[in-house]
């Protein structure tokens, strides 16, 4: 009898594991010092549950390994459903999701174009939040704040080069400082690696030493090297994904946020409802409420003059409402 009622729970417990919805995240980079992905981590395992199960593989900075890894995922045949990230991987995750047509592919912070059945992609409206970020850039450096100088001079420092940083990011940034004054000079640097903080530091200095009195650190790792070299100056630096403003108050002025957590979280809950819309693509921005700032961040409303947060606040529910100014910058 004993021996039956074991049997029994044994049989019990490997039909409850094998309901779990299982979930397969592999992340395009490192989660350690990379804010996106360690929001991508904390969204993640808030899901985690007796019925959710959640695997996160870390598939490094070697871009050439990361649809090997997502094939073999898929090969596994264990997962509902499979997410990977960034702009990076549209491709990957359709020829992947070819080789494996019953296996359920999310890509979140990019967009596939041509969604099949079993892909689903949402990516951020990027242009939204560094056209915002322009825009705080320009009113710092037209300020009287401490560290700001005579000089209209703004930079932006990325940690490589890729499509949606040359033909989105950079291109809203500028436009976000043009709309606060077209005579404000716009530096670009790139690191060449998202770990490389004393590259980071040294690009910092040369636009410092240009003028530059406010820096918009797009560089993931590389971005400390940035905060370093403004901290020793006595200048400003601009973050984005989550709020690192606390790493340097004095410093790091504002941070531009994209809610990932919670579009993880999102996405997980409608895939395991069955509703999330497989075979479509789609982009989220300030009025969805997926790209925000620290405006009620204790240090950015004592750092920042009120006026600088009452313009930020109204170009805020301008875009909300209305969308991306044009500009024209003939």
């Amino acid at each position: 009898m004993r021996r039956a009622i074991l049997l029994f729970s044994l049989l019990l417990a490997v039909t409850f594991a094998a309901s779990k919805f299982s979930v397969g995240i592999l992340i395009t980079g490192e989660i350690g010092g990379n804010a996106i992905y360690e929001l991508v981590q904390k969204g993640a395992l808030e899901m985690a549950s007796e019925e959710i199960e959640i695997k996160i593989v870390e598939g490094g900075y070697n871009q050439s390994k990361w649809e090997q890894m997502l094939i073999s995922l898929a090969a596994l045949g264990r997962y509902d459903l499979l997410m990977t990230f960034t702009e990076g991987m549209p491709a990957s995750v359709n020829k992947v999701a070819k080789m494996f047509p019953n296996q359920k592919f999310a890509l979140l912070d990019g967009i596939i174009e041509n969604p099949l059945p079993n892909t689903y992609s949402v990516a951020f409206k990027d242009d939204e939040m560094t056209f915002l970020a322009g825009i705080f850039a320009g009113l710092i450096t037209s300020s009287s704040l401490p560290g700001a100088n005579e000089e209209k001079v703004v930079g932006l420092i990325a940690g490589d080069t890729y499509p949606a940083m040359t033909n989105v990011m950079r291109p809203s940034f500028e436009n976000g400082v043009k709309a606060v004054d077209p005579s404000i000079r716009v530096f670009f640097g790139v690191v060449g690696s998202w770990s490389d903080p004393s590259r980071g530091s040294e690009l910092a200095a040369k636009q410092f030493d240009a003028g530059a009195d406010v820096i918009l650190s797009i560089a993931g790792g590389s971005g400390i090297g940035v905060i370093e070299e403004a901290s020793v100056r006595g200048k400003y630096v601009i973050t984005v994904d989550s709020n690192m403003i606390a790493l340097n108050p004095s410093v790091i002025l504002g941070s531009f946020l994209k809610h990932i957590d919670v579009l993880v979280k999102n996405t997980i809950a409608d895939a395991k409802a069955g509703t999330l819309p497989f075979g479509t693509s789609k982009r989220v921005g300030i009025a969805e409420g997926m790209i925000d700032y620290t405006h009620d961040d204790p240090n950015f409303v004592s750092n920042v003059p009120e006026d600088i947060r009452a313009q930020l606040a109204e170009w805020f529910e301008k875009i909300k409402a209305e969308g991306l100014p044009k500009i024209n910058n003939e």
